[in-house]
């Protein structure tokens, strides 16, 4: 009963979500080839970018689009699907039994017979699960629909950045849930969580070595065929973390 409850709470929000991010990712591999015609044009521009940074990067982006793989993972993985991943897996995370007090069935639920934790569990339980298949979906549309744009990509590196997106995306998740078991509506928790993800993409620019999303993406696995395991043991502690503080605060919460 509470798993179905979590669920019919948050159905159309994973729906949705999945949607979503499998359509980006598809479409991603079929504007490879318009990138291609174009790559003339952008040449022409890497011949004339500066020095600076800002020259650095348009090179950069130019040279990974030349092939297939680096093209997926600038526009789909790195762009597309960790942005978007962010801010499903905020709105999963948001909601739950303090929330339950504007509809005024907080009192119902307390009343079952179970505890407030046991709550939270069926929640967080339905949520990562749904933030698991958000995260490891899309990406493997990429190597089913490769093929028709005459490339290849592996199963394996869809999987890998899958991975990847999973873990900072249940940051992202756990963040909101106990932001959730603060606020007892569902916009503050999503606009407070969804700030500090921006901060955290801005603090990358200036310390690049706080880069969450540049575990979320994947940036290692793609450069150097290495998984960014220190960035997702310490998304996975921060996360438990952020978790048990939401069970503690919702357990003394009074309704």
């Amino acid at each position: 009963m509470l798993w179905q409850k979590a669920w019919l709470e948050t159905r159309w929000r994973f729906v949705i979500g999945l949607v979503i991010l499998t359509v980006m990712a598809g479409t991603n591999v079929y504007e490879y080839v318009v990138t291609q015609r174009m790559m003339p044009l952008a040449e022409s521009a890497l011949a004339g970018a500066d020095s600076s940074p800002l020259g650095a990067a348009i090179r950069e982006a130019i040279t990974l689009q030349r092939e297939f793989r680096g093209f997926i993972w600038y526009n789909a993985i790195r762009d597309n699907l960790t942005q978007m991943g962010v801010l499903f897996a905020v709105l999963l995370g948001c909601g739950g039994l303090l929330a339950e007090t504007k509809k005024g069935s907080a009192l119902f639920t307390l009343s079952l017979p179970v505890t407030r934790k046991q709550l939270l569990g069926a929640r967080v339980g339905t949520g990562l699960a749904q933030c698991f298949a958000i995260a490891m979906l899309p990406p493997l549309v990429i190597p089913l629909l490769a093929p028709a744009v005459g490339q290849s990509f592996s199963v394996i590196d869809s999987l890998a950045h899958g991975l990847c997106l999973f873990f900072v995306g249940a940051l992202f998740f756990s963040l909101a849930s106990f932001l959730s078991t603060l606020f007892g509506d569902i916009w503050r928790p999503l606009l407070i969580a969804v700030f500090i993800a921006c901060v955290a993409a801005l603090a990358q620019f200036v310390a690049p070595e706080l880069g969450v999303f540049k575990v979320m993406s994947g940036e290692s696995y793609f450069r150097t065929g290495s998984l960014p395991w220190m960035g997702l043991v310490t998304s996975a502690v921060l996360a438990s973390a952020l978790l048990y503080s939401a069970a503690e605060t919702l357990e003394r919460r009074d309704f």
